[in-house]
């Protein structure tokens, strides 16, 4: 995988340094585009479904989910099956790319140490390439419109989506910068990951509507920033509505938060921790 990275060699330092170098720039992108196909193409080898392996979790688990709460909870939630779909695709995304992402520099160890590139993208790989994963598998949801036509509104609200996807990144980028950097350091990280992830998919909207739940619980579970995404995913896809100014704020403050403090604690101990790679 070295050679992939040969017009990388003349860069000095962090990525920090030559941040406003347009060459550094380019080269970061195209460090970026490289690793994250490789990462995605590398997922599926040999395989000969392919992706379309990822998509039978979220079809299984949303029959399952289906099946006990329409027939044995009797849920009053409208469509419920795309509306647990929605949930399930991204919370798929959320686990993935943030249980990667934090194993991405130990998993990826001679690449660091034998190469010089933009640190900060590794983590961000991971993101990524499970990110094409979430666009892919989100075609599914195509297949239900002519089975569930009133789950869907035709409007302008849809095209927020990208907007939404895109903060929905951030936020997992900058999780990643953190945890990345701490599981070098300190190996339990990513064993605290898996169980935060274990945690937070109950107080995630993932199969139920946050109406559902009694204030003030209501008024915390919605500062959840994954949450609140994809609560306005929903809203988008399935109400024609776009996210209220509660909402955006929601959003995009704690994401604004987690980046800044995955930024700083990154560079407080990259050094420190690829020392330790």
């Amino acid at each position: 995988m070295r050679t992939w990275y040969g017009p990388l060699g003349d860069m000095e330092g962090s990525a920090l340094a030559g941040a406003l170098s347009y060459p550094w720039l380019r080269r970061s992108i195209q460090v970026l585009r490289v690793l994250t196909l490789y990462d995605f193409h590398g997922r599926y080898r040999a395989q000969a479904l392919g992706v379309l392996w990822s998509l039978l979790n979220p079809l299984v688990m949303m029959a399952i989910i289906s099946l006990v709460f329409t027939r044995v909870f009797r849920t009053q939630t409208p469509h419920f099956p795309i509306f647990v779909l929605l949930g399930l695709l991204v919370w798929q995304w959320v686990t993935k790319a943030v249980g990667a992402g934090t194993q991405s520099f130990v998993a990826n160890a001679d690449l660091v140490k034998r190469t010089v590139f933009a640190r900060e993208a590794l983590p961000a790989v991971s993101v990524l390439s499970y990110g094409i994963n979430f666009c892919l598998e989100s075609l599914v949801v195509l297949v239900f419109v002519p089975i569930f036509p009133d789950a869907f509104q035709l409007s302008p609200a849809l095209l927020v989506v990208p907007v939404l996807v895109a903060i929905l990144a951030t936020l997992l980028y900058g999780v990643v910068l953190a945890t990345s950097v701490l599981n070098i350091l300190y190996r339990d990280v990513a064993y605290i990951v898996e169980t935060g992830l274990g945690i937070l998919y109950w107080l995630t909207p993932v199969f139920y509507p946050t109406s559902v739940i009694s204030q003030p619980f209501r008024a915390i579970l919605e500062w959840n920033p994954a949450g609140a995404v994809l609560t306005g995913l929903r809203d988008c896809v399935m109400r024609g509505q776009v996210p209220s100014l509660r909402g955006w704020y929601t959003m995009v403050l704690p994401t604004l938060a987690v980046l800044a403090f995955g930024a700083l604690l990154f560079r407080r101990h990259e050094r420190q921790a690829l020392d330790h790679v």
